[in-house]
């Protein structure tokens, strides 16, 4: 329980500090979400979970670089959703492969 309440103040530390310092830079948006994913990510690395911590500050950096960046919208977009499909194709058959064989009792 001592480790659950530390990142929680870790986790609200730094997000006072980063928010102090996106108001006196005067760029809120997208500062916000850089702010809450260290805020979240630092928490969630200080109570051993990685791969959450990895995915959650993709997502709160991730958002602030597509929205600064001239990107062409018409072009990207469509590239990121095939993308994204051939993935989940690509996985789908990788988990096909490695489901356990089920064994059957005898009677």
């Amino acid at each position: 329980m001592d480790k659950e309440r530390a990142g929680s103040g870790i986790t609200g530390g730094l997000f006072l500090i980063r928010l102090g310092v996106i108001w006196f830079a005067d760029w809120w948006w997208p500062g916000i979400m850089v702010v809450l994913g260290i805020a979240i990510g630092s928490g969630l690395v200080f109570r051993g979970r990685y791969r959450p911590a990895i995915v959650a500050m993709a997502v709160f950096f991730g958002i602030p670089l597509l929205t600064e960046a001239r990107i062409p919208w018409h072009i990207f977009a469509p590239m990121v959703l095939v993308g994204v499909g051939l993935i989940v194709i690509a996985k789908a058959f990788y988990l096909k492969g490695s489901t356990p064989a089920t064994t059957t009792t005898p009677s």
